[in-house]
């Protein structure tokens, strides 16, 4: 507003291009999001899975999962890093699904 103030020209045709451009930007971001929703779905999988399959072992052979809760210096640490590497493993994924216009 403030350049075509100074400079000067129809201010309803500059309306106009803005406006048009604001609409194609908001198309083109859901246009983005669709075609990346596959990427978006496979970091939700691979998050998940790894704990649905933790849990449904420890329903299935709870001696066998046990083994990670009842040991203090192996155990748990192995499990800190698993959890952490899926949360970095899900945020990678994010980052690179989220595409900026």
């Amino acid at each position: 507003m403030n350049i075509q103030r100074e400079v000067g020209g129809n201010l309803a045709e500059i309306l106009e291009v803005i406006s048009h451009t604001v609409r194609e930007r908001i198309k083109l971001k859901g246009e983005i999001r669709v075609l990346t929703s596959q990427g978006r779905i496979t970091g939700y999988l691979i998050g998940g899975l790894p704990i649905v399959l933790a849990l449904f072992l420890l329903v299935i052979n709870p001696t066998y999962v046990g083994l990670l809760f009842s040991n203090r210096l192996c155990g748990w640490p192995l499990l800190a890093i698993g959890l952490g590497l899926i949360g970095l493993g899900m945020a990678v994924i994010q980052k690179i699904v989220d595409i900026e216009i």
